[in-house]
Parts: structure tokens; sequence; C-alpha cells
């Protein structure tokens, strides 16, 4: 009898610990699980925006501006330049309406900054003064000679 009550006795014992260990394996299988499923959407995003790339070439110019390139598209004729710069996350594209129309006055030049649509990582940080710096170094390398006129939209008119 007294063996029967010391098992009974033991079994509460033995229930959390396995309960215990089961939900660190459920745990870490979940876990896995994620690893795997993040891995796999960070493939699936770099294998997609090589193609993206390879399809859509850009439509302007890939200049070299100290060891990286950045994208210039400029149309129309005449001076001054008119130089966009998008806001915050933005590439040229959010000018694309507007560009057209005033080419149809001047020369007009959008870009994407460092980092941004066609455009190369920048090694410096992304700080006004840097983003104006490769700007000038964008505009004087793809040949386009002051006086400009910059229109940004919202941090884009900060970075003059």
């Amino acid at each position: 009898m007294n063996s029967v009550i010391r098992e009974m006795e033991q079994i509460p014992e033995r229930e959390p610990r396995r309960w215990v260990r089961r939900l660190g394996w459920m745990t870490a299988g979940l876990v896995s699980v994620l690893v795997v499923l993040a891995g796999m959407g960070a493939l699936y995003q770099w294998v997609s925006s090589n193609r993206d790339r390879r399809l859509n070439p850009p439509p302007g110019l890939l200049l070299d501006v100290g060891g990286y390139r950045m994208h210039i598209y400029c149309v129309g004729q005449g001076s001054p330049t008119v130089v966009l710069e998008s806001g915050t996350g933005d590439s040229w594209l959010s000018w694309y309406k507007v560009q057209p129309q005033i080419a149809q006055l001047t020369r007009v030049c959008s870009y994407d900054r460092a980092g941004m649509g066609w455009s190369d990582p920048s090694p410096g940080p992304r700080t006004s003064k840097v983003i104006a710096t490769e700007l000038h170094s964008l505009l004087r390398n793809a040949g386009i000679s002051p006086p400009f006129i910059l229109v940004g939209h919202s941090f884009g008119g900060r970075n003059g």
C-alpha cells in the first residue's frame, strides 16, 4: 500500500515536468518555422528585386559618384535646369507626372537618392549635407551645369 501511495504522490511531480518539456519543444518548433519563413521571405525579396532590376532598366543614366552609382533622369532643354528632389522614401517616380510638364519649358532632372530606386546604397550617413554633396557630384558627373532651381517635396526640400 505504501508503494501505491508513493507512486501517486510522484505523478503530480512528473506531469508538470513533462508539460514544461513539451512546451519547450513546441516553442522551439514554432521559432524554427518562423526563422525558416523569414529566410524564405528574404530570399524571395532578393530574387524578385534582382529580377525586377534586370527586366526594368532605368530610363536615365547610372553615374558613378565616388564608388557607387546614382540614377538621374533628365528631359527637356533650356536653362535654368530644374532639379526635382523627392520626399523621404520616394524615388524619381514621384515626379513622373510633373516632369513632362516642366520639360515643356526648360530642362528638368529627377533622380534617385543613394539607396533608393535604381541608385546604389551610399557608404555615408543619410544626412542633408551628405545627400546634397551626392546630388552636386551627380549633376557634375552628368555634365549638367548651373544655374539650378531645386524643387523639393517634403524631406527633399531640406537637401539643397
